[in-house]
């Protein structure tokens, strides 16, 4: 990130938070984590669709997490009393919020993990932490990490989790590794999801909704991991290296209890000799007929994707959550407002599908040339791995292809439970091509003692490549 870049937009983080703080308003808020402690995310998803509030983003601020469990007091005691005591970590002026082990013992040939961080599948430990210290009312220092072996080869553990927070419950920086996921889906996202590394950047959002129809935002501009596949802008025959830059824009508004619909862009630009100014990235946005699909190649300005996102729970006793996903990656038809390359995503959540079992469906689609560009030979990835869905990480996915995912979990007694993850990606072959799918199917016990979850899992992959491992693997959270 040019060094005129990141100043500007951190002395605009310093003075408007400074700004708002100056009214002795509270802070911002903390966030849970994201696809590193599947226990207590999965009970606070079933929360928000018994409390009929539509999540259509991640992290979760913990601000919000504390409204749902106050609608959902009388509807769900257990599963409340369960949460509260989660969340007494977050009560303090400092502390550890999350510490994770898991140690794996396996068979069988390397593949890149789902929603991990860009780790192998190989990796023969995987270790997460994160804590806070609240400063005061105005700036929190958050620090986390998450370790393990990378698909990628690269042995630099990056700092997740580690970030300063800035401002109020209207108006937040976050400056540091700080994750984003831009969907309502508990598996995946098309835009941007845990699947890769998180990158370090700048975000400006809101911890909670603005009063006008409940209003949500949120603004990022991230640098991502160098590139040799850079086009030039003076020679569309050279590649350069340089650090693309990733700014991402979500808006979404919850007008009444149960609904939420969003909107997001994607926009990879910079790096290299191409433009990074923010007079460009202006441009991009508003005008993207002008400056996307110009027709002469390395001349445009990067790389963009959109999607629009819809949420709608339904609260009494039978709650249900739908909630779906169209994306695309540039433009068609010489338009603004059409998509190219779309994709579509669908899923069903029914968190009291009896009394113990909580049940969800998950499945997208997409066409061809996703996470692929002209101007940037890597296309959307941080360390070779992609930013968006697990599925397109499998071969011969960009060429379009299904992803499913089933989960159920059964809530036994006494903080035990068992869950059963099915998830299946099949590319459609192009001319001259050869189909491929890919299977993974994963059995995890877990059984919570007060704040401590111990536990095994045993995973099962397989592909029409040859590739296939089975692991077995023991963890230990709090």
């Amino acid at each position: 990130m040019k060094p005129s870049v990141r100043l500007t937009l951190f002395s605009f983080c310093i003075a408007v938070s400074a700004l708002f703080a100056a009214g002795n308003a509270s802070a911002g808020s903390l966030y849970l984590p994201v696809q590193l402690s599947p226990e207590i995310e999965a009970r606070i998803e079933r929360l928000f669709v018994i409390a009929n509030m539509a999540i259509i983003k991640r992290p979760i601020p913990i601000t919000r997490v504390n409204e749902a469990l106050d609608r959902a007091a009388d509807k769900d005691p257990v599963l409340v009393s369960s949460i509260r005591r989660y969340l007494d970590r977050y009560s303090y002026s400092a502390g550890v919020t999350h510490v994770s082990l898991e140690l794996t013992g396996l068979d069988g040939d390397n593949n890149t993990a789902f929603n991990q961080r860009g780790m192998d599948s190989r990796s023969r430990y995987l270790v997460s932490a994160a804590a806070y210290w609240a400063v005061n009312d105005f700036v929190a220092v958050n620090v986390g990490g998450v370790a393990g072996q990378r698909a990628s080869g690269d042995k630099e553990d990056v700092p997740e989790g580690s970030f300063i927070s800035l401002g109020w419950d209207y108006l937040q920086a976050d400056i540091g590794y700080r994750t984003h996921w831009f969907g309502p889906f508990q598996d995946s996202d098309m835009l941007i999801s845990s699947h890769a590394a998180a990158m370090p950047g700048i975000t400006l959002s809101n911890s909670q909704p603005l009063p006008w129809l409940g209003l949500q935002y949120e603004l990022f501009l991230s640098q991502m991991s160098e590139s040799d596949g850079i086009r030039s802008r003076t020679d569309r025959n050279e590649r350069l290296t340089g650090n693309p830059l990733l700014g991402g824009v979500h808006l979404s508004l919850s007008p009444f209890d149960g609904f939420s619909i969003g909107v997001n862009r994607l926009l990879q630009f910079g790096g290299a000799n191409r433009d990074q100014s923010l007079n460009a990235l202006f441009n991009a946005f508003f005008k993207v007929r002008e400056s996307e699909n110009v027709g002469i190649s390395g001349q445009d300005f990067g790389n963009q994707l959109s999607s629009v996102t819809t949420r709608y729970t339904f609260a009494g006793e039978f709650p249900v959550s739908v909630y779906m996903q169209y994306a695309g990656e540039d433009t068609s038809l010489a338009s603004s407002v059409h998509l190219g390359n779309s994709a579509l995503m669908f899923g069903v959540h029914l968190p009291k599908l009896t009394k113990n079992l909580d049940f969800s469906w998950e499945t997208a689609e997409w066409q061809n040339a996703w996470y692929t560009n002209g101007n940037y030979s890597d296309g959307l990835s941080q360390h070779g791995i992609t930013l968006g869905h697990w599925g397109a990480t499998q071969p011969g996915a960009t060429g379009g292809a299904t992803a499913q995912t089933v989960k159920l979990i059964w809530d036994i007694y006494g903080g035990q439970a068992l869950s059963f993850k099915y998830q299946i990606v099949e590319n459609k072959s192009l001319p001259g091509e050869q189909g491929h799918m890919t299977e993974r199917f994963t059995i995890e016990y877990a059984h919570a003692v007060r704040n401590i979850i111990t536990g095994l899992k045993v995973q099962s992959s397989d592909d029409t490549f040859g590739g296939q491992f089975t692991k077995l693997s023991g963890f230990i959270r709090w």
